[in-house]
């Protein structure tokens, strides 16, 4: 079947291949480590930037991500009100989330990474880092990390946006930027509510985030973000049967970030507080039965160095001290201390790069990981590229596995961290018009963390270290940018394939039940310099049996400083579960956009 995929793929790419170029600006992709060109990184990186983000017909980040070869998003609520992140068949504890290089893991449990998304309008680019070149992040990057890089700068004014849709959804927002001589500043704040799709879905979300730089080289920024989530949660967390379930989220973040530079070095001190709250109350309306709060902090400072080499040569090392706890009704009051280091070198030597790196991570009631990597890269020519990328990542409990009680789960205190060791060769080759990139890839997983059934037929589920896992699988990924007249178009089409190789001993909730298949394909279309139309279309399979097709639509059309959108999503009215949990079926959404 994946043969077909492939082969289908490809043909289409020799037949987009004759039509007109158009340049592309060179990407650099801007980690906390070494910075280096798009086109000449050694890793696995998808980046989806702000011109791609707004030609894609969503609104949100939870669906901007599900068209994206790689990832697994498995919503539990429409709007991005609750859903779970995978990268190549993981978990959603796995992955990591960070806003420019700042980690805002959730400590209580992976069910909150995607609380701390970021609204569309003011996100530059998105940086997907797959496989093990994400090790040097440190804890939860065992599949990958996601690197959310904010606006900084733009044009003076503001925008004003609203939008109406579907099941009574209405969303308002104010998003402004201002600067002089000395600072500059971005700030950005939006309510969202819906009676939802079906019964107890319906939601209240609000955002709020600011970004600063103040200086003459505006090398002192403040970011802060807030974002509160209030949604009925019918059906979440495993059982269909519990539909008054109900739960309130607060995520939030404060840094304070400068640089110093030298002729050869960058030192990038920042200090940060992260802030997590989850309130569950099992019956909506009667909370006395089953309720939980949960509260967690963070609070850190790092240091990142880059230096360049008379030789050409890069270096990035860096650490994080940080401090976490938590306190909960049910988890208890627990704490910890996270030291964390990690080291790169970078050697170039014409036309093969190595990059040989490490991360060390102690964490004071755990125990010290150790995880070495190698990157490596090299170039056929300016357009052609070969990479492989090897090396150990981890994932230590979250509270929740540890010490959770529930009417249906268990934690389990004596649970040990997760390993793997992962290995990816791929090619790339970037032109003008033409981005291709394809993708091999082997994880060897140990001590895998599920909850499993106590015994079978029982309600109980226990969190325990069960299979030993060795997923494989591969990726296509392609870009097409062409013009019509003097308009540009994009093609966009992807493929990814997954197989998970385990002998079976248990039943478990989340694990194992990646996608087998997915097919994403979307088409940018610039009909005049005022009507544009969009489509995203996503296939997808399940081992364990299911597959649906999604089709979103967007026309859009620029008249001076307004903007008029009309969004249709599941155009084909598909009848798929995610978590268990039914999807909508078509509906749609009107936005308008006035700026100032």
């Amino acid at each position: 079947m994946n043969r077909f995929y492939f082969s289908s793929l490809a043909a289409m790419l020799v037949v987009f291949s004759s039509l007109a170029q158009t340049p592309l600006d060179e990407v650099v992709v801007s980690s906390p480590r070494l910075n280096v060109p798009f086109s000449d990184d050694s890793k696995s990186v998808t980046v989806i930037t702000a011109d791609q983000i707004a030609e894609t017909p969503v609104s949100n980040l939870v669906d901007l991500l599900r068209f994206q070869a790689g990832v697994d998003i498995r919503r539990q609520g429409i709007e991005g009100s609750q859903a779970d992140v995978y990268l190549r068949g993981g978990t959603f504890d796995q992955v990591l989330l960070l806003i420019d290089g700042i980690r805002v893991d959730d400590p209580q449990t992976g069910h909150h990474t995607l609380n701390n998304a970021l609204p569309l309008e003011v996100i530059e680019r998105i940086e997907i880092v797959k496989g093990p070149a994400a090790r040097i992040y440190g804890q939860n990057a065992l599949t990958g990390a996601i690197n959310i890089v904010t606006k900084k700068t733009g044009e003076k004014g503001a925008m004003f946006s609203a939008r109406r849709g579907s099941f009574h959804t209405t969303q308002l927002g104010v998003t402004g930027q201002d600067y002089n001589e000395n600072q500059q500043h971005v700030i950005h704040f939006s309510g969202l509510s819906s009676a939802g799709y079906r019964n107890n879905t319906d939601l209240d979300n609000f955002h709020l985030f600011t970004h600063s730089a103040f200086g003459v080289s505006k090398n002192l920024k403040l970011l802060t973000m807030f974002n509160e989530r209030k949604f009925g949660a019918n059906g979440f967390y495993g059982y269909a049967s519990y539909e008054d379930q109900y739960e309130e989220t607060q995520s939030s973040l404060i840094a304070l970030t400068t640089s110093f530079a030298s002729e050869k070095a960058v030192w990038t001190p920042r200090i940060f507080w992260k802030r997590g709250q989850d309130e569950y109350i099992l019956i909506r309306n009667n909370p006395s039965v089953y309720r939980n709060m949960h509260i967690n902090n963070k609070i850190g400072f790092s240091l990142d160095t880059k230096l360049t080499h008379n030789n050409g040569n890069l270096s990035g090392f860096g650490a994080e001290l940080s401090s976490v706890s938590i306190q909960s009704n049910n988890l208890g009051e627990h704490s910890r201390t996270i030291a964390h280091f990690f080291f790169e070198h970078r050697i170039k030597l014409e036309n093969l790069s190595i990059t040989p790196g490490f991360a060390l991570s102690h964490f004071s009631d755990v125990d010290t990981f150790f995880y070495p990597g190698l990157d490596l890269g090299f170039r056929l020519n300016e357009k052609a590229k070969f990479t492989f990328n090897t090396g150990y990542t981890y994932r230590i409990p979250t509270y929740t596995d540890l010490y959770y009680i529930g009417p249906t789960a268990l934690g389990n205190a004596n649970l040990k961290a997760e390993k793997a060791l992962s290995h990816e060769l791929s090619f790339r080759y970037n032109a003008a018009n033409l981005e291709l990139e394809a993708a091999f890839f082997q994880r060897n997983s140990e001590n895998l963390i599920d909850y499993v059934e106590v015994m079978v037929g029982d309600s109980q589920w226990l969190a325990s270290n069960i299979h030993d896992v060795t997923t494989m699988g591969g990726e296509l990924n392609s870009s097409y940018h062409y013009t019509i007249g003097e308009q540009l178009q994009t093609f966009i089409i992807s493929y990814g394939y997954i197989h998970d190789d385990y002998t079976k001993t248990v039943n478990s909730r989340y694990a194992l039940n990646t996608l087998k298949h997915n097919i994403n394909v979307q088409l940018l279309n610039r009909l005049s310099s005022k009507w544009s139309t969009s489509f995203a279309y996503r296939y997808a399979t399940r081992p364990l049996g299911g597959h649906f097709k999604v089709l979103n639509a967007q026309l859009e059309y620029v008249m001076d400083k307004l903007t008029i959108q009309l969004q249709g999503r599941n155009l084909f009215d598909a009848d798929y579960y995610e978590n268990l949990i039914p999807m909508p079926g078509a509906h749609g959404m009107v936005s308008l956009r006035y700026t100032l």
